[in-house]
């Protein structure tokens, strides 16, 4: 098992203060806002957006520079802006073993949460030398906007296709992880070919991301992920193993699996689906995927100079295609 403090090592020093200076961007005087942005630093986890911020820069040959502090802070608070709202859309009730905010206090709070969680990293990327952050990130809210909402109104809907989901994906989360990396490498002065392949390196690597991430909402364990799992399930959102093996059956197995996603009234459908149905062959069809997604990173990873942070690079690939939680 890939463990990522070892493929952070080539950036060690850079995201050693990362925690502290989050806590100091969101510091308010507001002794309601202080409360929240406290509660929500517990969901602290692998900060891999600021690695890729910092590795990429080096691993496209250029140099750190102040910027990249101020970047990998801005990608993190607008990653943890959609953790909140994504927490209310999925009704999750626990995220890295602690309460979400929706679960305390309903979805007013963490609607407003998020939003001034957005509000400050924009606020920091105006403040950067270049507009550059300010496109580019303007450009990522706009696309995961979209993949979210184009995921809702395609609950239920069994003719969802894998080009289709992989489009979902691909806006909702992978492109937060592409942004990370071409900014990176753009504001270490790199030449646009090095940015472009690590901007698509982060793309593919953001897409197998969430299909395993989907792979163990149906079959993790809630103890390692540390999260609430099944939550797609439970709000018929048709993931890659499932429209897998929508595809692989008919007749009267099509329509119980069917009317298993459907069933309003079950209280926990992630289990029935194991009990009732054997999805195995579903399951493995969606890692193989992952592993497609990648091997195209690695691909865009070999145009690089070989240097310690492009081998950082490949193992948080490989972190990805074999994480559990």
């Amino acid at each position: 098992m890939v463990e990522l403090a070892d493929c952070f090592a080539p950036v060690q020093a850079e995201l050693a203060g990362l925690e502290q200076e989050i806590q100091g961007e969101l510091a308010s005087d507001s002794k309601a806002l202080s409360g929240l942005v406290g509660h929500i630093s517990k969901y602290a986890g692998k900060r891999l957006r600021p690695a890729l911020v910092y590795l990429s820069a080096k691993a496209a040959g250029g140099r750190v520079v102040r910027e990249h502090d101020k970047l990998a802070i801005i990608v993190e608070l607008i990653h943890t802006a959609t953790l909140v709202h994504d927490d209310i859309l999925d009704g999750a009730d626990v995220r890295r073993r602690v309460a979400t905010v929706n679960a305390l206090y309903g979805n007013h709070v963490p609607v407003l949460l998020g939003d001034f969680i957005y509000a400050h990293a924009f606020a920091m990327s105006v403040d950067l030398p270049t507009p550059d952050a300010s496109r580019i990130l303007a450009r990522v809210t706009k696309i995961v906007c979209k993949g979210e909402i184009n995921q809702i109104f395609d609950r239920f809907d069994f003719g969802l296709t894998e080009p289709r989901y992989l489009k979902i994906i691909e806006a909702k989360t992978a492109e937060l992880y592409a942004a990370s990396c071409e900014l990176g490498a753009l504001y270490s002065g790199a030449d646009r070919r090095r940015v472009e392949a690590l901007e698509r390196y982060g793309r593919s690597i953001g897409v197998a991301f969430q299909i395993i991430d989907d792979c163990l909402d149906l079959i993790g364990d809630e103890g390692v992920v540390g999260k609430s799992l099944g939550t797609d399930l439970e709000s018929g959102k048709l993931t890659l193993p499932l429209i897998h093996y929508a595809a692989t059956v008919s007749g009267a197995e099509r329509q119980r699996f069917e009317s298993l996603i459907r069933d309003e009234s079950l209280t926990n459908r992630r289990a029935r689906l194991s009990e009732e149905f054997d999805i195995g062959a579903s399951l493995d069809y969606a890692f193989r995927r992952a592993d497609d997604f990648i091997k195209s990173a690695m691909d865009d990873l070999d145009t690089l100079p070989a240097t310690p942070s492009r081998d950082a690079l490949r193992a948080v690939a490989e972190f990805v295609l074999c994480r559990k939680r």
